[in-house]
């Protein structure tokens, strides 16, 4: 009976060895995560300085216009502008005969600031103009 329990534990051992083997050894450690994060700062100023600037406008501010705009039910108003739209260097003539009166009633003039002294942009309504250059809009 003693050589039977002896053979037992031998034949026995290796499995239980393994087994606690398995169980004391630590697990397999988890995959790294993935990391992702926006771009330094200095990649994104290498980002910046690799795109072509965009030309500078050659066109030059010489004179100013008043450009008034009136709509149905609400009082005119005026506001100062120079004859070149810098952002998209364009005369500015050139945009308000493609943007000025889209509004239903709205009537947009300009005339040059030169051609109407003394008049005074901040004042609600705005008055008329003198010797405009253009008009537009349904209002008008």
């Amino acid at each position: 009976m003693k050589r039977a329990l002896l053979l037992a534990v031998a034949l026995a051992a290796p499995f239980a060895l393994a087994a606690c083997a398995s169980a004391a050894s630590p697990a397999a450690p988890p995959p790294s995560p993935t990391l992702t994060s926006s771009p330094s700062p200095a990649a994104t100023a290498a980002q910046a300085t690799a795109r072509p600037a965009a030309p500078a406008c050659k066109l030059k501010i010489r004179f100013d216009y008043i450009v008034r705009s009136a709509e149905a039910g609400t009082p005119a108003i005026a506001q100062l502008i120079g004859n070149v739209d810098l952002g998209n260097c364009t005369p500015t003539l050139k945009d308000f005969a493609r943007t000025a009166g889209q509004g239903p009633g709205e009537c947009t003039t300009i005339a040059r600031a030169r051609a109407n002294p003394g008049y005074d942009v901040n004042a609600v309504p705005a008055p008329p103009l003198r010797r405009v250059l253009a008009s537009a809009g349904p209002g008008c």
